[in-house]
């Protein structure tokens, strides 16, 4: 049996079956750069692979380090500035006959940031360019450069070639004003509007030289040519928009943008951007309130489908004093099915400003059950409950949030506001630990630092260290009345009344809420200082905005009946 095995493997070796150790013995086909590169391309362009596309050019380098188009395509896929320019260089170097290849180089320092070095590539580009864009791309350079003169001369030679381009030709009107040539610009402009006098562009042109030159009935007269061209068409009235803005002429300019917001060439987007902007500005919107209130309604009736407009316009209101509109329009904006914390947050801040408790708890409720682990409604659930003497709900609802925190500011805050809790409860030594595990997350919280150091001099103990806590907190907020207040109250309690009396008078120079307390504070200071009747004075005006009417009659009694009471 053994005999007839060995037999059949002789014949099978002879009559050369067995392929496979035959195939063992052949080598894979070596791929050629060009096959590699084809890959790199398909990785790229189809596949949007750009770690494949890596592969298959390292691949080629290990054939050929200095292949100029695997080069040139690492420089363009590349991220790294740096990097796209020293492939880009190579590949140009490789072939320096490639006017692609120096192009590409020439792209790469200008996004590298590499300007000095883009001149002399660029200068090289527009010797065959037949691109006008490559002849403002060195203009913009040289007169980065400083030398703007050659930059006028480099677009004068790409009208003779290319004729009278008017992107070319603004360029150079404002470069020639640049140097002191203004004659030369406005006869520049003059003749592009006689070659095409119904351009708008080339009559913004003039008008962009008569301003710079502050012949501003002109300037108008120009802008108005050019709108009367096309009255719709965006760029005059963008233009004219732009003159205004440069004059500092605010109601002009919100006149003349609520013709633009109507007007459908400019992108949604544009306008939103445009009008967070101008909204920025408080002083222009309590001055120009009309043309504000005409420009954000122009908008939202032009693009009522946009949240955003929407928004806008609802904080519009808000400030405009129609803030029972504002939240009916903010309820319609929330999104059952696609729920935005956001949108919910808007209606709980409005509902709690017109103090409505049971309807800011009712929108918490629901952004709670939609987000359960969301901190921000989690801290203001805490606040409502906590409103309401709700001690243990709130403590349950700050511990909820601590859960979810993400750093340690909020953590800091939430300790915070437990401590809070716990001094409403008159547990001062939970309320302290509360606050020392606060500023162990965030030293610098200072709504923190001022709670503790006023409790620590309540309690009398401490006062070192709450005057120490209160000096921080004071650094960090320098014209809070509040904080102001608890240093006056540390140095009263420390006997320190005459830096005392300083701090209070800041206080109460900077507080806009009438505090009755910060009055109380004051007269108590001034008592010390044993000047009585502005203590009195001060006793009165707190009674007056709302102090405990028994704690102010036992400060008017004799020191005798003081001491009894």
């Amino acid at each position: 049996m053994k005999r007839g095995v060995a037999m059949l493997l002789v014949a099978l070796l002879c009559c050369g079956f067995i392929p496979q150790h035959k195939a063992a013995r052949q080598a894979t086909p070596r791929k050629s750069v060009s096959e590699l590169y084809a890959e790199a391309i398909k990785a790229v362009t189809i596949h949007k692979d750009t770690v494949g596309a890596i592969g298959a050019i390292e691949a080629v380098f290990q054939q050929d380090s200095n292949y100029a188009p695997a080069l040139n395509l690492l420089s363009r896929i590349t991220r790294v500035p740096k990097n796209a320019v020293e492939y880009a260089e190579r590949a140009y170097l490789a072939d320096t006959t490639n006017r692609y290849y120096l192009e590409e180089y020439g792209r790469a320092l200008v996004q590298g940031g590499e300007y000095s070095k883009a001149v002399s590539v660029f200068g090289k580009i527009v010797q065959k360019s037949t691109e006008p864009n490559d002849y403002r791309i060195l203009a913009i350079l040289l007169d980065g450069s400083r030398k703007t003169t050659e930059a006028i001369a480099v677009l004068d030679t790409a009208e003779v070639r290319f004729g009278r381009i008017p992107l070319l030709g603004r360029l150079r009107q404002y470069y020639l004003l640049k140097t002191g040539q203004t004659l030369a610009a406005e006869a520049d402009a003059h003749n592009a509007i006689e070659e095409a006098p119904y351009l708008a562009e080339n009559h913004i042109s003039l008008a962009e030289i008569y301003s710079a030159t502050r012949r501003d009935s002109l300037a108008l007269a120009s802008y108005q040519r050019a709108i009367a061209i096309d009255s719709l068409d965006v760029e005059p009235w963008l233009a004219l928009g732009e003159y205004y803005q440069k004059r500092g002429d605010v109601g002009a300019y919100l006149t003349i943008l609520e013709r633009i917001f109507g007007n459908e060439q400019l992108p949604l987007q544009g306008k939103i951007e445009e009008w967070k902007s101008l909204s920025n500005d408080m002083n222009a919107y309590r001055k120009f309130y009309p043309q504000y209130d005409a420009l954000i309604k122009r908008l939202y009736i032009r693009h009522p489908e946009s949240k955003e407009v929407a928004t806008s316009y609802a904080q519009h209101l808000i400030l405009s004093g129609e803030v029972e509109e504002a939240l009916r329009l903010c309820k319609q904006l929330i999104d059952y099915k696609k729920p935005n914390i956001e949108e919910f947050t808007r209606v709980i801040e409005i509902e709690n400003h017109l103090n409505r408790p049971d309807s800011v708890r009712h929108y918490t409720d629901v952004a709670l059950a939609l987000f359960p682990h969301n901190t921000d409604l989690l801290h203001l659930r805490g606040a409502l409950a906590l409103q309401r003497k709700e001690f243990d709900d709130a403590i349950t609802l700050y511990n909820e949030a601590l859960k979810h925190a993400d750093n340690d500011t909020l953590r800091s805050s939430l300790w915070g506001a437990i401590g809070d809790v716990e001094h409403q409860r008159n547990e001062m030594k939970r309320c302290f630990k509360a606050y020392e595990k606060a500023l162990r997350y965030h030293a610098d919280n200072a709504m923190v630092l001022n709670n503790y150091a006023y409790f620590l001099s309540e309690d009398g103990k401490s006062l070192e260290r709450a005057l120490t806590m209160i000096s921080r907190a004071l650094a960090l907020s320098q014209n809070n009345s509040t904080y102001l207040d608890t240093m006056a109250w540390v140095l009263y309690k420390l006997g320190r009344y005459d830096e005392a009396k300083k701090y209070m008078q800041q206080a109460l120079s900077l507080d806009r809420h009438r505090s009755a307390e910060l009055a109380l504070h004051y007269g108590d200071i001034l008592h010390a200082l044993g000047e009585e009747f502005m203590a009195k004075t001060y006793w009165r005006k707190a009674l007056e905005r709302g102090a405990d009417k028994e704690e102010i009659e036992r400060r008017f009694l004799p020191e005798k009946d003081k001491q009894k009471k």
